[in-house]
C-alpha cells in the first residue's frame, strides 16, 4: 500500500510535469535550432554535473536516515535534517563559487566552444539552488512525502516551460538557460515549505540544540561513497558527450539530446518506484522484515522490466515520427532506439544499486560505479573513433549498462545468500 501510494501521486503528479517538459524541449528545439540546442544540451548538462558535485551524497543520506528514525528517535531526525540542509549550503556556495571562476576554461578547453563561457557562469549561479533542492527532495523521501514531490515538481515544471521557451525565444541559448534554473527556484521554495509541515507533522524538534556531532560520521560512512557513486554518473555523460562534440560536433550532439529526453521519459515510471524505494527498505530493514524487504525488492525488478521494455518497444516503432517532431534536420533514428533499449538495464541496475545503499554499502556500490564508468568511457572511445556519432555514443551506454547490472546481480545474490545463512545461524542458537 506505501508503494501504490507513491506510486500514484508520482504518476499522477510528475508524469504530467515530464510530459510537460518534453513538449517544451521539442518546441526549444525548433526555436533555438540543431546547433544551438545540442549548446544549450552542452550547458545544461554541465549544470546538472556540478550540481553531483555539491550535493555530496547529501539526498541519499537524507532519504536513508529520515525514513530510518522517524518514528523511533525524532532527535536523531532533527540532528541529520541539521546536518544534510547545512552542508548543501556550505557545499552550494562553494561549488557555484568555482564554477564561476573556471567556466572560460570549461568552455574552451572541453567544449572548445570559448562563446559559451558567459552560459556556463548563468547556469553557475543557479547551482546553489539546485544543489539545495538535491538534498530537500531526499528529505520529502525520508518522510514518504510523496504527495508533495509530485506537486511541487509540477509546479517547478509549468514555471520551467513557461521561462525556458521565453527566454529561447528572446535571448537565444542564454534565455532558455536562465528558463531552465529559474524552474529549479521554484521548486526549492516549494520543497522547503512541505519540509516544515513534515516537521510539524511528524512533531520533530525543529533546533539546532539537537544537532549531534557523532552524525558527522555519517558523511564519512554513507555521503562521501554516495557522493563519489554520483559522480561516477552525471559527469562521466558530461565527459561522454563532450568527446561526442570534439569528435562530430553539436549536430550529432543534439541527435544524442533528443534520445537521452526519450530514455528519461521512458526512465520516468522506474524512477518514480525506485524514488520511494528506499525509505521504504530502509524503514523495512530497521523493523527486521526480512522477507518483506526481498519481496519488495522482486517487485520492483519486475515491474521496472516490464515498464521499460513496452515502452521502448513503442519508442522503436514510431521512432521516425518521434523524431520529426523536432524537424527535418532530425532524421537519424538509432540512437533513440538504441537508447530506448538501454533503459531495461538503466531500470535494474537502479534498484540493485538502491538495495546496497539501504544496507549502507555504499563503497561497495563506488567500487561498482567505478567500474561502470570505466567501462562507459572506454567503448565511447572505441565507438567514436570508429566514427558512429551519437548511434556510437548510445550504443556504449547500452553496453556498459548490461555489464554494470550482471556485476551488481552477483553481489546482491551473494549478500542475500549470506544474510540467510547467518539468520540461520541465529536461529540454531
Amino acid at each position: 500500500m506505501r508503494m501504490a501510494k507513491g506510486v500514484f501521486w508520482s504518476l499522477a503528479g510528475t508524469s504530467i510535469a515530464k510530459f510537460i517538459i518534453l513538449v517544451a524541449g521539442i518546441v526549444c528545439a525548433r526555436i533555438l535550432g540543431k546547433e544551438q540546442y545540442g549548446e544549450f544540451g552542452m550547458v545544461r548538462s554541465t549544470i546538472n554535473m556540478f550540481v553531483v558535485f555539491g550535493s555530496v551524497g547529501l539526498g541519499l543520506t537524507a532519504s536513508k536516515y529520515i525514513s530510518e528514525y522517524r518514528e523511533k528517535d525524532k532527535q536523531k531526525v532533527s540532528s541529520i535534517y541539521v546536518l544534510t540542509n547545512g552542508f548543501s549550503i556550505i557545499t552550494g556556495t562553494t561549488i557555484t563559487i568555482l564554477v564561476l571562476i573556471f567556466a572560460p576554461f570549461l568552455a574552451e578547453k572541453t567544449l572548445n566552444a570559448p562563446y559559451l563561457s558567459d552560459d556556463i557562469r548563468v547556469g553557475g549561479l543557479l547551482l546553489f539552488v539546485t544543489i539545495v533542492n538535491s538534498a530537500q527532495n531526499g528529505m520529502l523521501s525520508g518522510f514518504e512525502d510523496f504527495r508533495s514531490i509530485a506537486i511541487n515538481t509540477f509546479i517547478a515544471s509549468i514555471a520551467e516551460t513557461l521561462f525556458m521557451l521565453i527566454g529561447a525565444y528572446y535571448y537565444s541559448v542564454l534565455g532558455a538557460i536562465w528558463g531552465f534554473g529559474i524552474g529549479y527556484l521554484v521548486l526549492a521554495v516549494a520543497n522547503y515549505v512541505s519540509i516544515k509541515k513534515n516537521i510539524i507533522k511528524f512533531t520533530i524538534p525543529n533546533k539546532l540544540k539537537y544537532f549531534n556531532k557523532k552524525d558527522l560520521r555519517i558523511l564519512y560512512k554513507f555521503s562521501l561513497p554516495a557522493a563519489l557513486s554520483s559522480i561516477m554518473v552525471a559527469p562521466v555523460f558530461w565527459i561522454i558527450r563532450a568527446m561526442l562534440v570534439k569528435s562530430a560536433g553539436f549536430g550529432e550532439a543534439g541527435l544524442y539530446e533528443i534520445a537521452d529526453q526519450w530514455k528519461i521519459i521512458i526512465l520516468f515510471i522506474p524512477g518514480a518506484i525506485s524514488q520511494m524505494l528506499m525509505p521504504i527498505l530502509s524503514s523495512t530493514k530497521a523493523s527486521e522484515s526480512e522477507s518483506t524487504y526481498w519481496r519488495v525488492l522482486k517487485y520492483n525488478i519486475g515491474i521496472n522490466v516490464i515498464v521499460t521494455f513496452v515502452l521502448a518497444i513503442i519508442v522503436s516503432i514510431y521512432s521516425s515520427i518521434i523524431m520529426q517532431l523536432y524537424g527535418k534536420n532530425f532524421e537519424s533514428t538509432m540512437a533513440i532506439i538504441i537508447l530506448a533499449y538501454s533503459t531495461v538495464f538503466t531500470s535494474i541496475s537502479t534498484v540493485f544499486g538502491t538495495s546496497i545503499a539501504s544496507f549502507g554499502k555504499m563503497w561497495i556500490g563506488f567500487c561498482f560505479n567505478l567500474l561502470w564508468a570505466m567501462i562507459i568511457v572506454g567503448f565511447t572511445y572505441i565507438f567514436l573513433h570508429q566514427g558512429m556519432g551519437a548511434v556510437g555514443l548510445a550504443l556504449a551506454v547500452l553496453c556498459s549498462y548490461v555489464i554494470h547490472t550482471i556485476m551488481q546481480f552477483f553481489y546482491i545474490f551473494h549478500l542475500a545468500k549470506s544474510r540467510q545463512a547467518l539468520k540461520s545461524k541465529l536461529v540454531i542458537f
